[in-house]
C-alpha cells in the first residue's frame, strides 16, 4: 500500500526522490570529464576562465606547451587584458 491510500499518514515534504542521486565524488568526477573534453574537443576561443586555470595548474599538461599558451591567452581574453 501507498501512502496516498492509507489514512492520516502525510507525504514526505519536499522534492520526490528520483533514485538516480549521485554522490559528490561522482558529480566531480563528471565535471573533470567535461573538462577535459572541452579543452581537448574545442577551440581555446571557447574555453572558460577555470578551464584556463586547469590547464596551467594541472601537472598533466606540460610547461611551455601550445595548449598553455592558448590558455594564457584565452586567460587574457577573458579578464580583458588583450
Amino acid at each position: 500500500m501507498n501512502s496516498e491510500t492509507l489514512p492520516n499518514i502525510s507525504r514526505k515534504p519536499g522534492r520526490p526522490s528520483t533514485g538516480n542521486a549521485r554522490t559528490a565524488a561522482q558529480r566531480k568526477q563528471a565535471q573533470r570529464e567535461r573538462d577535459m573534453t572541452a579543452i581537448f574537443d574545442s577551440e581555446s576561443d571557447t574555453w572558460t576562465e577555470a578551464q584556463c586555470m586547469l590547464v596551467l595548474g594541472g601537472a598533466r599538461f606540460e610547461k611551455g606547451s601550445p595548449l598553455q599558451k592558448a590558455a594564457w591567452v584565452r586567460l587574457g581574453q577573458i579578464r580583458g587584458f588583450v
